[in-house]
């Protein structure tokens, strides 16, 4: 029995059977048992009965028996381990020690870790569930997993985890939210591990760590990263979109005209004589009738895919998906009007007169071509509704 075996292998052996309860221990010629492991010595009289002994070469005896509960020491800590696992499932007799691991794991562990059956009854849960849901573990007896999930929730992660179709094995981490006892949910981060027939616990083991701490760091961050989104595509002063995000619509809308074979518009709006107006009110009155003429621009482009930007300095801009030269000459004359209309008096006293000048360009898109050719088409227009006294629309033909 002990050959192969160190007096280390032998002291660790004794330590592993004293938390089941059975000691392994040398016993002399007058009965009396030294343990090899953490319990005192005794006579052999005040132990329960020997399980076993083997005559040794030199006279002494290799005793394995079990311990009485009230010798104190490490047999009292395996009497209290009773209590500390009440409820768990009844043991069966000679449960192996991988299952004691996962009991003493499970115990310990602040994840709520449950079993199932394939039908996802609930065959076990450890105590964490006091903390996760609000209840006992004894309180999920008789429930299906699916219960624990938010009903929202249910479908989607049941076919994720549970179907034919689902990766068998263990899952990746997968979030959704619990049902706790109160009625709120919980983010809860959640793993599915697929158990051997003949397991004892179950068909699946399912690991259920808190993330709403973690889903809540989340969704801030992504509603931080989306703001800092729109002010880099966004001009501060206007609140229109900038130059960069004109530059991305105009490039995505070319590509879409040309896969959709429909017309593609744009105009180019200049303020007339802007530069004597800011000499003469200074930069902050000149912002006010920029941040006036991007109002009236946007109350005026009113069609869903539209969009109006500004281009830089005194320019704005406006594309026009799916929009013909006539329709774009009209949009453009609406805007020229309401601007020429604008009630400046809230900026300057008396208010002071104000129009633009706008240059239409619509095309069907080409293969070969580019977005840039229908800008310089429309700045070509500008231009000549520049030349020809402002505060016109022109459309170069």
């Amino acid at each position: 029995m002990t050959q192969g075996l160190s007096g280390a292998d032998l002291r660790a052996l004794a330590t592993l059977l004293d938390s089941f309860g059975v000691s392994l221990g040398w016993a002399d010629a007058d009965g009396r048992v030294q343990p090899l492991g953490p319990g005192p010595a005794v006579d052999a009289p005040a132990r329960a009965p020997r399980v076993a002994s083997m005559r040794l070469t030199d006279g002494r005896r290799l005793v394995v028996s079990g311990q009485d509960p009230r010798a104190g020491g490490s047999a009292a800590s395996a009497a209290q381990a009773p209590s500390r696992m009440a409820h768990l499932p009844e043991r069966r007799a000679g449960a192996d020690v991988a299952d004691m691991r996962f009991r003493l794991l499970a115990e310990h562990s602040i994840d709520l870790i449950v079993a199932v059956d394939a039908d996802l009854a609930i065959r076990y849960a450890s105590p964490a569930t006091a903390t996760l849901l609000g209840c006992q573990p004894a309180d999920l007896h008789g429930h299906t997993l699916a219960e624990l999930l938010a009903p929202e929730d249910r479908a989607a992660f049941i076919a994720r985890h549970f179907t034919r179709s689902a990766q068998r094995g263990q899952s990746a981490p997968d979030l959704f939210r619990a049902l706790r006892r109160d009625g709120s949910t919980l983010w809860v981060e959640a793993r599915v591990a697929s158990l051997p027939p003949g397991n004892g616990l179950g068909d699946y083991l399912v690991t259920l760590r808190d993330a709403d701490q973690r889903k809540r760091a989340e969704d801030s961050l992504g509603k931080v990263n989306a703001e800092l989104s729109t002010l880099a595509s966004t001009d501060a002063l206007t609140g229109l979109p900038n130059r960069r995000q004109f530059d991305a619509t105009l490039h995505k809308e070319w590509y879409r005209a040309l896969r959709d074979g429909t017309p593609l518009g744009l105009l180019m709006i200049d303020v007339d004589r802007f530069k004597p107006l800011n000499d003469r009110f200074g930069h902050q009155v000149g912002d006010a009738f920029l941040a006036l003429v991007g109002k009236v621009i946007r109350d005026n482009v009113r069609r869903a895919g539209d969009m109006a930007a500004r281009y830089g300095g005194e320019e704005f801009a406006v594309v026009l998906p799916g929009t013909a030269a006539t329709g774009a000459l009209e949009i453009a004359d609406v805007i020229r009007r309401a601007v020429a209309n604008a009630d400046t008096r809230g900026i300057v006293e008396g208010g002071y007169p104000l129009s633009v000048s706008v240059g239409v360009a619509a095309t069907v898109a080409l293969a070969g071509g580019g977005s840039a050719s229908l800008v310089h088409s429309a700045d070509a227009a500008l231009y000549q509704a520049k030349r020809n006294g402002r505060n016109r629309v022109e459309l170069l033909q």
